[in-house]
């Protein structure tokens, strides 16, 4: 078998858009490919990308200019190609295939229809040999219909009749932004009569009797025959599987004289396999599978990789007995789910981003997330996702892709939509059984009955897609929605009604206020967090690509046009101007107030619910990522890969060892005493050593210190939080209105093992941190001895006050490649203290690489 990829590498394919059926006029053998109109385009890829390309539509990620594009998905886009191939023997066929086409579409040969399709997900394909057995150079024509009907964000979920990513018809952080277009590859695919058509291959390990090192590979492999025709005498199909060079484990079948369409089912046994682990637990083993199908000349093979490894959820400590298994444990070893929400990397997700995408995993894996939520109003991920986070050790929470609606939440219940999510399930899930990362499928985000409660597999769609689950992929736990159990929302009065506690919830999305923030997540009882954020402004750069005349970036609220069309669901403008005294007057000083609050106010939020574990078994914030620029939005990665400060906080809650506080709010005007619970953590045993708190203002002057032993936990105890004990002062011994608290975990030799730093005010709110006498520093490169694209930053306090909240940031201009990968962030450095922050150049030019640094009172310095 020959597959010949159909990509834009040759640059053959073109794009023109037409109204109604106008495309029947212009696509034939006849019709020259010098006809008006047609343009350049990618595949796979996405109209709007090609369109913006060709200069027929502005950028729509500048400014407001999408409202500009809104017109696209209304009409029907036909690229076109031609292809070539050789003379065909009277037992070879050739076949179109097609792994994903947005959404409705038709295809042509020369001027005659081989297929018609519908559904994004879905792959589909196209017997042509009747039309090409000649050979020579015939035409490809692919129609992308409209884009169908659907619902935006504030709509009705029972009004929705297909199964696509919802949001690019317009969410909270997406301006509507349809996508059409062939996002996924197409291959011409000439065989002999038999025919290598889908193989899927999933690993597992014993039952539990037998432990868990004993190891199974299952491999089906569909075959199917030309009409009238059997295999020839030299048909084989053979599977190997290796542990890197070696093979452990092989069988071949001879299927000579088949004569219909067949799956062939092969088991092979790996005896005590090595095991994949997720981030932070393990290492990330993965095997080999090889699938050689052989008829004739014509050879295909395919390759998985694999992993061994099994994943249940069980029950939460404490949990009722109507509660959903929420912890997860991994061959055998219970673990805290450190998660984030995933969305897709662009709106526009047919154009590959091969090093985007890495690029954004591996931030995830650097910040210890062990699991991502791919979210329901979005894709079911690629392979070349999977793929990444089977190696990266990031477990997957696969969602379908149904969502809320702010009108009605409840999806349609009758049969048609629920048989077309059926065959959706039966498409999407077998090719993706052999990744280890994927642990779990959802039926999809926030769906609701009438009442506003989760919805449960009362409901007839989701419960056929359990069904089909447990039927294709009895391996992958299974949950009914996201959030799931007694209560929607964590919120306190729905904390408050309900005493036994709340189970999986979702909220809020907002910043709470200086002093209700830190209470709400203290008052947390939900065995899991699965959805909630804090908003923050865009990032410099980000912002000023978005916003591009300097002049309409202020004010920054609503009232400007420019950020209402840019984020203003999560614009709190008003909020971070009151909790910084209303002193807020220009976009840069509003920028660093607003990150500020989002680092605080997510580091807290995932603090609060650790120290609840193993009753609490896991936090997932809003958002990881962004599929477009916004002005505001609470991704802690902005769209064009750059961490906010917010991301550096999460990164720091979850490190494997920590230290972290409990405590009223960052704002102590109006109290006493400053009083804080201390606490600590490791995800294995916790180490020996000391445990130090303490009270430093911003001269460096120590108001109050406290000290505790670490005992070692128990082995069989890891991630059990540990209550230290509780640091106190007078308010009115805090020497400046701008103190901080300082916790550090040192080991038996005296070594800083994790620290962790809060910035306070001793008034009702932040704005002393805007008062605060000018500190200087020292900001250095130093090059790493191992290759010119590890740097280590040196900051060192030279005079004055503590410089508060340092962020380094990559100074090149924004369309510069590649990306600056600090592993530190949001630095506060006390007089006389200096640190050295690591960072990588990661696919960044050599030339101009310059870092920013700058706080609240440094000003800005620039390493090159």
């Amino acid at each position: 078998m020959t597959e010949t990829p159909l990509d834009d590498a040759d640059g053959a394919w073109q794009l023109r858009g037409f109204v109604g059926d106008e495309w029947q006029w212009h696509i034939g053998p006849h019709k020259p490919f010098t006809t008006a109109g047609w343009l350049p385009a990618r595949v796979p890829g996405s109209v709007l990308d090609d369109l913006h390309r060709a200069g027929e539509i502005p950028d729509p990620y500048v400014g407001r200019n999408s409202l500009l594009t809104e017109w696209v998905p209304n009409r029907s886009w036909a690229y076109r190609r031609t292809f070539t191939l050789p003379v065909l023997s009277p037992n070879e066929r050739a076949v179109l295939c097609f792994d994903g086409v947005d959404h409705e579409t038709t295809v042509l040969v020369d001027d005659t229809v081989v297929v018609r399709h519908e559904g994004m997900f879905r792959p589909f394909e196209a017997d042509i040999t009747h039309l090409v057995r000649g050979g020579g150079e015939h035409l490809l024509a692919v129609v992308a219909h409209p884009a169908p009907a659907n619902e935006p964000q504030v709509g009705r979920t029972d009004r929705v009749r297909v199964h696509k990513a919802r949001m690019g018809y317009g969410w909270d952080f997406c301006p509507p932004m349809v996508h059409q277009g062939i996002w996924r590859g197409v291959r011409l695919v000439v065989s002999g009569p038999a025919r290598l058509h889908r193989v899927t291959a999933s690993a597992f390990l014993g039952p539990r009797a037998e432990g868990l090192r004993e190891g199974t590979v299952r491999i089906e492999a569909d075959l199917t025959l030309a009409e009238g025709k059997h295999a020839t005498d030299d048909t084989r199909l053979t599977v190997r599987l290796r542990d890197r060079d070696r093979v452990v484990a092989e069988e071949e079948r001879d299927l000579a004289g088949t004569a219909a369409d067949t799956t062939v089912h092969i088991e092979l046994s790996v005896p005590r396999p090595r095991l994949w682990w997720p981030n932070g637990a393990g290492e990330q083993h993965l095997y080999e599978a090889e699938v050689s199908f052989a008829s004739g000349p014509h050879i295909t093979t395919r390759r998985f990789q694999i992993g061994f490894r099994r994943v249940e959820l069980v029950p939460n400590d404490g949990a009722s007995e109507d509660a959903l298994p929420y912890t997860l444990t991994v061959n055998g070893r219970r673990l805290y789910a450190h998660g984030w929400n995933w969305v897709p990397i662009d709106a526009q997700y047919g154009v590959p981003r091969p090093s985007k995408l890495a690029h954004l995993l591996k931030l995830a894996r650097a910040a210890h997330v062990n699991l991502l939520r791919v979210w329901g109003g979005g894709l079911l991920e690629t392979e070349e996702f999977y793929t990444l986070c089977d190696r990266l050790g990031l477990m997957v929470w696969q969602e379908f892709s149904m969502s809320s609606s702010g009108m009605a939440s409840t999806p349609a219940s009758d049969a048609e939509f629920v048989d077309l999510m059926v065959r959706e399930a039966q498409a999407v899930v077998p090719p993706r059984r052999h990744h280890p990362s994927l642990v779990l499928w959802c039926g999809g985000n926030e769906l609701q009955d009438e009442k506003g409660s989760p919805l449960d597999e009362s409901a007839p769609v989701l419960r056929a897609l359990r069904d089909a689950v447990r039927e294709l992929d009895p391996d992958r736990a299974w949950l009914p929605s996201s959030p799931s159990g007694v209560e929607f929302l964590n919120r306190a009065d729905i904390i408050a009604r309900n005493p036994d506690g709340l189970h999986d919830v979702h909220g809020p999305w907002e910043h709470q206020g200086l002093a209700e923030h830190n209470g709400l997540y203290d008052s947390g009882t939900c065995l899991l967090h699965s959805e909630f954020g804090v908003e923050g402004m865009a990032n410099r750069r980000t912002l000023e690509r978005l916003v591009p005349n300097e002049r309409d970036r202020w004010p920054a609220g609503r009232e400007n046009p420019l950020y209402a069309h840019l984020g203003a669901w999560w614009n709190n403008a008003p909020l971070v101007q009151s909790s910084f005294g209303g002193r807020l007057g220009d976009v840069d000083t509003m920028r660093r107030a607003s990150q500020h609050l989002q680092y605080d106010g997510l580091r807290y939020a995932l603090e609060a619910n650790r120290r609840r574990a193993f009753k609490s078994s896991g936090t997932l914030p809003w958002q990881f990522n962004e599929p477009v620029p916004n002005g505001w939005c609470t991704a802690a990665v902005d769209h064009r890969g750059d961490p906010k400060p917010a991301y550096h906080g999460v990164r720091r809650a979850y490190r494997p060892l920590h230290v972290c506080a409990a405590f009223t709010g960052p704002a102590w005007g109006g109290s006493q005493t400053v009083s804080a619970e201390v606490w600590a953590w490791a995800d294995g045993p916790l180490p020996a050593g000391t445990a130090v708190a303490r009270i430093v203002d911003a001269s460096g002057t120590e108001t109050a210190h406290r000290s505790w032993p670490l005992t070692p936990t128990a082995p069989e105890e890891p991630g059990r939080p540990l209550h230290l004990g509780t640091l106190t002062a007078p308010l009115e011994a805090v020497g400046t209105d701008v103190f901080l608290l300082d916790l550090t975990l040192y080991d038996t030799a005296g070594a800083a093992m994790a620290g962790n730093r809060y910035l306070c005010s001793r008034t009702t709110d932040l704005a002393p941190l805007l008062d605060v006498p000018p500190a200087r520093i020292e900001a250095a490169a130093e090059r790493d001895e191992d290759g010119t694209d590890r740097v280590q930053i040196r900051l060192r306090h030279v005079d004055g006050p503590a410089a508060l909240g340092l962020v380094l940031e990559d100074d090149r201009p924004y369309d510069c490649p590649g990306w600056a990968v600090f592993q530190d962030n949001m630095i506060d450095l006390l007089p006389g203290e200096e640190t050295v922050v690591e960072m990588l150049w990661r696919e960044a030019p050599p030339d101009g690489r310059v870092v920013r640094v700058s706080g609240w009172n440094t000003g800005v310095h620039h390493v090159r």
